[in-house]
């Protein structure tokens, strides 16, 4: 059977190849070690299924991302004898709490690299030749994930068996080199995101710190570090003389969340179950500029200034600015270990 996908890459054209899962892979052994017989240490690496669904990516590169071990030397020679998984193979995860079941990597390795698949894993080979990594970024499509899906089976722990995985199909473009460009499209989007995460851990990291230093901590009456151009001690008040508490209801009001990354957001825009109560009555309204904030959950940033009119659960103080007040500027300080203290 043939098809052709919605897009593909430039200058490829022609109908994809569909195979059955069980024409194009040979099914290989895992083992059932627990991460107590796994080291960070040793000689024949190990793919562990909460690996496969947590920290891996559609590929994995041995060398550089793989840290559990076979504890045992004799044991792990003895698997590696008897199983071993080489480049190209492809490791699934058959248990997880949730439909991520089935997730599978791609091993990307060197010919002296000594692997076995760990517990909960299906470790499949290609008894066909596919381009590096393509089958690693279509096997964790929609596509080919939606065929699993009616397999499933457990409750509070999915599963996914052998049996099911063979009952699949895989679609393929002929030529290789479609193959490649797909592979390689996909990994330099990978390469994106990872830089791009990168960039926001830093960033996360100043504005830890400037939280820190641009405020005045306990005991002191100016920032460790300002802006140039302003000196001088800073005033010291109570929260009383600054804002009022805001105690109005009102039940027709938008529904408001306060997050602990991005402040007071709608809740429609959360993406969270609404667990909210049906009787708003004494839901708290909330104008623009207004802070609301969690008196028990301040030392974990449940506070914001609000962009928005709307209504809070009760368990929020509101309070809204005097004349003259920046509400933005005390919805960071708020934030501040000084505060928190």
């Amino acid at each position: 059977m043939s098809m052709e996908p919605k897009i593909r890459v430039k200058g490829f054209r022609g109908e994809w190849e569909e195979s059955a899962f069980t024409e194009s892979f040979d099914s290989l052994k895992n083992n059932s070690l627990s991460r107590a017989e796994l080291s960070d240490s040793g000689s024949v690496f190990n793919i562990h299924y909460g690996d496969v669904l947590i920290l891996y990516n559609e590929c994995v590169e041995i060398n550089k991302e793989v840290t559990t071990f076979v504890k045992d030397t004799e044991i792990a020679r003895k698997l590696y004898q008897s199983c071993a998984i080489k480049n190209g193979d492809i490791i699934f995860a058959d248990a997880a709490e949730d439909n991520t079941v089935g997730k599978c990597t791609e091993i990307i390795a060197k010919e002296d690299d000594a692997i076995v698949s760990g517990l909960h894993t299906i470790p499949c080979r290609p008894t066909k030749e596919f381009a590096s990594r393509y089958l690693g970024y279509y096997l964790n499509s929609k596509a080919y994930h939606d065929q699993l899906l009616p397999h499933i089976q457990g409750t509070k722990i999915s599963s996914i068996s052998k049996r099911a995985i063979a009952q699949t199909h895989i679609s393929f473009p002929c030529d290789k080199e479609e193959q490649k460009a797909i592979a390689s499209y996909f990994t330099n989007l990978d390469s994106l995101i990872q830089s791009t995460t990168k960039k926001i851990e830093s960033l996360k990291q100043v504005k830890a710190a400037s939280l820190q230093s641009m405020f005045p901590q306990e005991g002191e009456t100016t920032p460790r570090v300002r802006f140039n151009g302003f000196e001088g001690e800073w005033i010291k008040s109570v929260l009383g003389k600054l804002f009022t508490e805001r105690i109005e209801s009102n039940i027709n009001g938008e529904m408001l969340s306060v997050t602990l990354n991005n402040g007071i957001i709608k809740a429609a825009e959360n993406g969270r179950y609404d667990n909210s109560n049906s009787d708003k009555s004494h839901y708290k309204l909330v104008k623009i500029n207004d802070i609301a904030y969690n008196s028990m959950r301040m030392w974990q940033g449940a506070s914001g200034c609000s962009k928005y009119e709307g209504i809070v659960s009760p368990a929020y103080t509101v309070v809204t600015p005097a004349e003259g007040v920046s509400s933005p500027f005390f919805a960071y300080l708020f934030k501040t270990q000084a505060i928190i203290q």
